[in-house]
């Protein structure tokens, strides 16, 4: 009896052990996987969309095409040409959601340079550190806004002071002593950020607007 009751015991506790692994698995949440990309689209799906580039011509279709194939990436970087304190806009890509970026010369390279560098195989920061480096110098306003500091304390990269590209005092780096700009000076280079970098500092389109109360 003693034998018998014993055997009972552990076919009871095996099938309760089975009974609760079984019920564990069933109760399982999604994969992480499947769940992150859920919150990709859907983040994505938020984005304002990209007016049509075919409705441009030249330089400016060029730069709504270039943000509408890599808006993701235009809605992390902060456009250098002030907008951020003439109309408020928060991101490269609000300027391409309106007609903003149609005459901005700073608007269409920076969304130029993000699809240059994406096709490339760049991640963010890198991209990053790239359009801030070459375009931070055109900012026209003295005072940083809200939105500038933002995206200062939330970039992927953090400038320890070494980088000396587009700092204060930046355009008269980008020309030498003969009125050389940065392309002339290096000619045949293949950096992305030194491709950046080659037009001459010409004054912002935003840099004549008053600010918006």
């Amino acid at each position: 009896m003693k034998r018998t009751a014993l055997e009972t015991a552990l076919v009871l506790l095996t099938l309760t052990f089975a009974t609760t692994t079984l019920d564990g698995r069933a109760e399982a949440p999604p994969a992480p996987t499947a769940a992150a990309a859920s919150a990709t689209g859907s983040a994505e799906a938020q984005l304002k969309p990209v007016l049509d580039p075919g409705k441009f011509f030249g330089k400016a279709k060029a730069g709504y095409a270039a943000a509408k194939d890599c808006p993701e990436i235009c809605a992390k970087l902060f456009c250098y040409c002030g907008c951020d304190l003439t109309d408020e806009h928060n991101s490269l890509l609000d300027c391409f959601t309106s007609d903003h970026g149609v005459d901005c010369y700073i608007c269409q390279e920076e969304a130029l340079v993000a699809l240059k560098m994406k096709k490339q195989g760049k991640g963010l920061a890198e991209i990053q550190k790239a359009v801030d480096l070459a375009y931070r110098r055109e900012y026209p306003f003295d005072d940083k806004s809200p939105a500038y500091k933002k995206y200062m304390a939330d970039r992927l990269w953090k400038d320890d002071g070494k980088n000396t590209a587009g700092s204060q005092g930046g355009a008269s780096s980008a020309k030498g002593k003969n009125g050389a700009t940065t392309s002339d000076a290096k000619k045949g280079s293949t950096s992305t950020l030194q491709d950046a970098a080659k037009h001459s500092t010409k004054g912002s389109c935003c840099s004549g607007k008053a600010k918006a109360k």
